[in-house]
C-alpha cells in the first residue's frame, strides 16, 4: 500500500466529495485468512473534513467527515502472483471494470429498462495493479458464511441477478455484435487464465496433489459403503491426467449460441446480501478476476452444486432453473426489437431447453472446481495460505499449492457431489 498517498485518494474521490478535503487515512486487510487467495484485499478508512455553505448562507461551515473504500492489489510476493497466475487474473478485473462493464451499461441504457442490472459495486479506480472500489458494508451489506454456504432464497437472488448479467451479453451480441466481439481481444479484453491446453504442465503437480486429496476423503468417506468402487472408479478415470485438464479446458471453451460473459467464480465469498428486518433484499456481484466467455452453465453448476447443501439443491434444481430461464429471457426480450431470435427460434422454451443441455454438459465441471474449492469453502482459516504475508523465501519452484485439509465436512460434501454425479450419469 506504499502507494497510496492523500493525494491519491482525494482526486480518487473528487466526483463523489467535491466538497470534502481528505485529512488522513488508514488501512486494515479487508478480508480474513482463507476468504481471498490471489490478491490482496485492504479496507481504507478516509476522515478529513467537508465544507458547505451555513443554512442561511452568510457563512462556510466545517463538520467531520468520514467514509471507507476497499483497495484491491498484487500480492506483494513476486513467486505468490506467478503461481496464482494473480497478474493475468488481474487483467481480467480492469477489463471488467474499465471495458466490458461501461459497455455492457451503455448498451443497457439505450433500451431504458424500467429495472437495469446493476449489482456491481462502484468501482473509483482500476488501472495497472490495482482496483479501488465502493465499500458496501457501510449500506449494509454483508458476506455468507463460505462455511454454511448459500440458503434457497440467497441462491434464488444471485440467479436473478447473474441471469440479468448473463442476458446483457445474449443481447448485445444479438444486436451489437461487433461491438460485443471486442469485449473478448485479446489486447485489453478478457482472457481465460486457468484452462488452457498450454497450461496442462503448468497445472500437473497442482491438481495430482489435489486428486489424491480429494480421492483420500471420498475412500474414508464411503468406507463401509458396498458401492464404493462403482463411485472411485468413476472418480479416479474422471480425474486422470489422460482426460481431465482436457475436459476442463473443453467445459470452458465458448459453445454457441449460448455462451456468454460468465462471473467464472461463484463462491460464496464472491457475493454480498443485504437485509432490511431479516428480510433479503439486495446483493452484489463481486470479484470478476476469473471472468470467462464461456456457457452460462459454468456460473449455475457453481452455485447450485458447490454453494447449496445437495439435499437443498437435489429438491429444488427443477425449480431453480426454470426460474433462472424465466429471468433471462425476460431480460433479453427488454433489450430486444420484436422480431428478434428471442421472440422465434430462441423463444423461452427453445433457451431452456439450452440451458438444460448444458447444465447437464457442464455438472463435470462442477467437480473439476470442487476439487479446490470444497477445501477452500470448509479449511480451517489457519489452513489456508495467507497472502498478506511475504513468501518470497519460499523454495524455489515450489509452485501454487492446493489447500490440503480432510476435515469431516469436506469429506460429506466432495463425495455427496460425486455420488450425485455419478447417480444422474453425467460422469
Amino acid at each position: 500500500m506504499g502507494e497510496i498517498t492523500l493525494d491519491f485518494l482525494q482526486g480518487l474521490l473528487r466526483a463523489d466529495y467535491p466538497d470534502v478535503s481528505v485529512q488522513n487515512f488508514e488501512g486494515a486487510p479487508g478480508s480474513k485468512r482463507g476468504d481471498n487467495y490471489t490478491s490482496m484485499v485492504y479496507r481504507i478508512s478516509l476522515t478529513g473534513v467537508r465544507r458547505h455553505a451555513s443554512s442561511d448562507g452568510s457563512r462556510e461551515v466545517e463538520e467531520p467527515w468520514e467514509t471507507t473504500v476497499i483497495y484491491k492489489c498484487l500480492p506483494e510476493s513476486l513467486k505468490r502472483r506467478e503461481a496464482f497466475k494473480s497478474e493475468e487474473l488481474f487483467c481480467n478485473e480492469v477489463a471488467f471494470y474499465t471495458k466490458i462493464w461501461p459497455a455492457f451499461m451503455n448498451f443497457q441504457n439505450l433500451w431504458k429498462i424500467p429495472h437495469p442490472f446493476q449489482s456491481i459495486p462502484k468501482c473509483y479506480l482500476a488501472h495497472n495493479e490495482c482496483v479501488v472500489l465502493k465499500d458496501l458494508k457501510r449500506e449494509g451489506f454483508v458476506m455468507a458464511d463460505r462455511r454454511q454456504g448459500l440458503g434457497l432464497e440467497q441462491s434464488y437472488l444471485v440467479l436473478k441477478q447473474l441471469s440479468h448479467l448473463h442476458a446483457l451479453s445474449l443481447a448485445m451480441k444479438c444486436h451489437d455484435p461487433e461491438g460485443f466481439y471486442e469485449l473478448l481481444n485479446d489486447k485489453d479484453g478478457i482472457n481465460e487464465v486457468f484452462f488452457l491446453e498450454e497450461n496442462t504442465e503448468y497445472y500437473k503437480n497442482y491438481y495430482r496433489e489435489a486428486i489424491r486429496n480429494a480421492l483420500s476423503m471420498v475412500e474414508v468417506e464411503l468406507s463401509e459403503s458396498p458401492d464404493k468402487e462403482v463411485y472411485l472408479d468413476k472418480f479416479r478415470r474422471f480425474c486422470s491426467e489422460e482426460r481431465f485438464f482436457h475436459t476442463m479446458v473443453e467445459l470452458c471453451t465458448p459453445k454457441e449460441p449460448l455462451a456468454v460473459i460468465c462471473h467464472g467464480d461463484c463462491w460464496t465469498n464472491n457475493f454480498l446480501f443485504k437485509y432490511v428486518n431479516g428480510d433479503l433484499a439486495d446483493m452484489y456481484l463481486l470479484d470478476f478476476q476469473l471472468v470467462r466467455y464461456a456457457s452460462p452453465a459454468i456460473d449455475l453448476v457453481f452455485i447450485l452444486y458447490l454453494c447449496m447443501e445437495r439435499e437443498l439443491w437435489a429438491e429444488h434444481v427443477n425449480s431453480l432453473l426454470e426460474f433462472y430461464t424465466d429471468e433471462l429471457h425476460g431480460r433479453v426480450l427488454q433489450m430486444s426489437d420484436e422480431d428478434s431470435i428471442f421472440t422465434t427460434t430462441l423463444n423461452r422454451d427453445a433457451l431452456h431447453k439450452l440451458v438444460m443441455e448444458e447444465w447437464r454438459r457442464c455438472g463435470q465441471f462442477a467437480l473439476g472446481m470442487a476439487l479446490d474449492m470444497f477445501p477452500v469453502m470448509t479449511c480451517d482459516s489457519d489452513e489456508a495460505p495467507n497472502v498478506y504475508e511475504a513468501e518470497d523465501d519460499a523454495p524455489q519452484g515450489s509452485g501454487m499449492q492446493p489447500v490440503h485439509t480432510s476435515n469431516a465436512e469436506c469429506r460429506r460434501r466432495m463425495t455427496q457431489l460425486l455420488m450425485a454425479l455419478v447417480d444422474n450419469g453425467i460422469i
